[in-house]
């Protein structure tokens, strides 16, 4: 059945205006997705075929084949996890892509069209301001478009599959499955000290701490659980995250980059 998460009453929340709502997470959705126990099942078997089996696969053959530095094997491979993501998910387990959070704009309610264009403008300010240098070096590059396209359009990918694969997908089942609490702790843990950021383990052994990176990728992975699970926008969450690995990751890259 579905049912939406706890907020607070109805009349409170018309008394704030829908500029702020969105700051507060006071967003009109979600419903909880109505697809069945089944399909859920089959939505935990994407999640692991995807970062158990396919990311590895693609990762160690590039390695075997000599394209892991190649500028297009990153929009290539994270392209292909994307739309492989998307098929599975509807043809496999049979859940329309809209009940994990990808409707489209007209589907988007007053608060998301506001907070929307609000938290871009904060993340883009702060990350300017934090990585001017980078950007500055940015500006004297003459091979702008290849950078736009094998660097900045891979990790905002990226961004969106990360969110896609563990609050899109995971989340929402264990969620479903668990409630909330438990649910968005476990899909957390599972994005902080999984598949995805396991290789810091490594780099820890020569530097203990390294450690402590976890305890940033848990409480920013958490703030995007949150958003997701008040708001039900993949895209919302998605675009963030993008945008941090482009900032972060993706100016760091091009630094390597030969002009």
């Amino acid at each position: 059945m579905n049912s939406r998460p706890e907020t607070p009453p109805a009349r409170e929340i018309s008394r704030i205006s829908p500029y702020l709502r969105g700051q507060l997470f006071l967003f009109d959705r979600p419903m909880l997705p109505g697809y069945s126990s089944s399909q859920g099942y089959k939505l935990l078997a994407v999640f692991l075929v995807l970062e158990a089996i396919v990311r590895p696969l693609l990762k160690y053959g590039a390695r075997a084949m000599g394209i892991t530095h190649r500028d297009w094997w990153s929009l290539l491979q994270l392209s292909f996890l994307l739309v492989l993501a998307c098929w599975l998910v509807t043809r496999l387990a049979g859940v329309r892509l809209s009940e994990l959070g990808l409707y489209p704009w007209r589907r988007w309610a007053l608060t998301e069209k506001l907070y929307f264009p609000q938290i871009l403008g904060i993340t883009v300010a702060v990350f300017t301001v934090t990585q001017w240098d980078e950007l500055k070096a940015l500006r004297t590059r003459s091979d702008l478009g290849r950078i736009g396209l094998f660097v900045f359009v891979p990790q905002m990918i990226w961004g969106l599959y990360q969110e896609f694969v563990y609050r899109g997908i995971l989340q929402t089942e264990l969620v479903r499955r668990c409630g909330a609490r438990l649910g968005i702790l476990l899909s957390n843990l599972i994005f902080t000290f999984g598949p995805l950021h396991y290789y810091h383990f490594a780099a820890a052994r020569d530097h203990a701490g390294h450690l402590w990176i976890f305890a940033a990728i848990f409480a920013i992975g958490l703030y995007f659980a949150m958003l997701f699970h008040r708001s039900g926008n993949m895209w919302i969450v998605g675009t963030l995250h993008g945008l941090g690995d482009s900032f972060i990751d993706g100016l760091g890259q091009v630094s390597r980059m030969v002009s």
